[in-house]
């Protein structure tokens, strides 16, 4: 990741919606959460940008961990 990319907010800054989310489960959690209420959506997709297997799996299982879903 480039020194940019670090300095890119992952939360909801001012009122502007991060390029990506990161952050402990929780952190992501609660963004999500923020970002389907404020757009009124009513379902959320991921896409993750994870190219090795086991940390993409990982990072699944924390996110369905974050919203209570079975792994």
């Amino acid at each position: 990741m480039s020194q940019a990319e670090q300095d890119e907010p992952v939360t909801i800054t001012g009122g502007q919606w991060p390029k990506f989310v990161a952050g402990s489960p929780d952190d992501v959690r609660a963004t999500l959460e923020q970002m389907v209420a404020e757009s009124g959506a009513d379902e959320l997709m991921i896409q993750d940008l994870i190219a090795d297997p086991a940390a993409r799996r990982r990072s699944h299982e924390l996110l369905a961990q974050a919203f209570d879903l079975t792994p």
